[in-house]
């Protein structure tokens, strides 16, 4: 420090400084909210700021209101094909779960069919489920499934001995063995 300064150019420069952090503060502060809600405004990130998982948030079939991300129409080839695979403690079932997945193709006299059979069901539904709805997530142990209809199986070729629950209007297959998400088949309610 300078010893010759006066006491009015101390107390001015020591004013200077604090108004300098005072600003700096307020600029933290207002880039911190654009920070959060900005992109949240645009649909670039997740309801915590965090950047988008590539969940297809703009089929709205399947946006179901918890702001957890969500996968438009898939199905998981080897669940549909291997319902008999058991999970081991690996985690291959899973792994394979998700990584065969691909676009549900179902024509409309299928659509039709599934929704007359689960209409007439009346499984499990939840408007908001409480994980994440894409192919491969594992469902909570507390969310209720029910044994998936056997005419379901017909219709889809595939999934025998899976369970199901219906999300907003979307079919969610269950994997049997491994829980996890094997197919979501939006609007069938």
């Amino acid at each position: 420090m300078v010893k010759d300064l006066s006491r009015e150019t101390e107390k001015d420069g020591t004013r200077k400084l604090m108004m300098a952090g005072s600003v700096v503060a307020a600029v933290l502060f207002v880039g911190f909210i654009v920070w959060f809600a900005v992109p949240q405004m645009f649909g670039a990130t997740d309801y915590l700021g965090r950047p988008s998982t590539g969940a297809d948030k703009g089929a709205a079939a399947t946006t179901v209101g918890t702001g957890v991300p969500t996968q438009h129409e898939a199905v998981s080839k080897a669940a549909k094909e291997n319902p008999a695979g058991n999970e081991d403690a690996t985690g291959a079932r899973a792994r394979d779960v998700k990584q065969t997945a691909q676009p549900a193709s179902l024509n409309d006299q299928q659509r039709e069919q599934l929704r007359a059979i689960i209409s007439s069901a009346q499984g499990p539904t939840m408007d908001r489920p409480n994980f994440e709805m894409m192919i491969g997530t594992s469902v909570p142990r507390q969310t209720q499934v029910a044994d998936l209809p056997p005419e379901v199986t017909q219709v889809l070729n595939g999934f025998w001995g899976d369970q199901y629950l219906i999300a907003g209007s979307d079919l969610v297959i269950v994997d049997q063995h491994s829980r996890r998400v094997a197919a979501i088949i939006a609007g069938v309610r």
